[in-house]
């Protein structure tokens, strides 16, 4: 008699065979098509409202991960809140996870100025992301919670500091400053703006009497230029007319001036010739 197999037996193997490449199929693709991941922890003492679960961690305008968990921690000795941020950053686009030995790289880049900082997301909605970024120079502030973890230092918004700046600003001293001269300027300002018409009614009167006199004497200067202008055309045709006899007259000079140059040189040469006359 020929035994029957077991139809269930079967079953249950080729289930757990179907299973096993299913898993394995899933590793593959796992560690194949996906990048791992590794966690940092980032510790801010300003305001994170706007910080979401899935906001973006950018290094250099670059996505590189995204915050994975929001905290808030405060020391009751100090009273003292702190928030650290935790972000899964992937490997596959991060310098920093992608050394063999993270820690050690880590702690390179910090001290070559590796800070994160809170950054504006969206203006529209507000919300907030964390950028990574190189600031040499700047203060390491490392609170080591927990050795294992691998932490980044943060550092203060842009944001953050106009918002320090505006409370410590002396606001109400602003406003009753501005108050003050608001009322000065009430007071005072009619009396001005009256003084000011005055002042321009009388320039008005002023430039209105002398406006013929004004007009007259554009005129007499116009008149004298005019006179002068035929003074000039008067001696320029005088000139014309007598430039043969004026001509004569500068020869006759010239030669003038030549005779007594001879006459000083002969009586430089001999001066006796003025007591025996000229000797031949």
């Amino acid at each position: 008699m020929i035994k029957q197999p077991n139809m269930k037996m079967i079953g249950v193997f080729v289930s757990a065979g179907i299973l096993a490449l299913v898993f394995m199929f899933g590793y593959f693709l796992k560690n194949k098509f996906s990048d791992d991941e590794s966690t940092v922890v980032m510790y801010f003492d300003e305001s994170v409202k706007g910080l979401d679960v899935g906001a973006p961690v950018l290094f250099k305008g670059v996505k590189i991960g995204e915050v994975s968990e929001v905290r808030l921690q405060a020391d009751m000795n100090t009273m003292k809140f702190t928030i650290p941020v935790y972000a899964k950053i992937y490997n596959g686009k991060s310098l920093i996870t992608t050394m063999h030995d993270e820690h050690d790289r880590l702690e390179q880049f910090i001290k070559d100025g590796l800070r994160a900082q809170l950054s504006i997301n969206s203006v529209i909605t507000g919300q907030l992301a964390i950028e990574l970024d190189m600031f040499p120079g700047s203060p390491i502030v490392l609170y080591r919670h927990n050795k294992n973890e691998l932490e980044i230092p943060t550092i203060g918004s842009p944001f953050s500091a106009i918002s320090k700046s505006l409370q410590v600003m002396p606001i109400t001293q602003i406003a009753s400053d501005v108050h003050n001269i608001t009322q000065t300027l009430n007071r005072e300002l009619p009396d001005l703006l009256t003084q000011l018409n005055s002042t321009l009614n009388t320039v008005d009167h002023i430039l209105k009497e002398n406006k013929k006199n004004t007009a007259k004497m554009v005129e007499e200067l116009g008149t004298a230029a005019q006179n002068v202008g035929g003074a000039a055309q008067s001696f320029d045709l005088m000139v014309g007319e007598n430039a043969a006899s004026i001509a004569a007259m500068i020869d006759s000079f010239s030669a003038a001036a030549a005779s007594m140059k001879n006459l000083t040189d002969y009586l430089q040469m001999y001066p006796n010739a003025i007591i025996t006359g000229k000797d031949y």
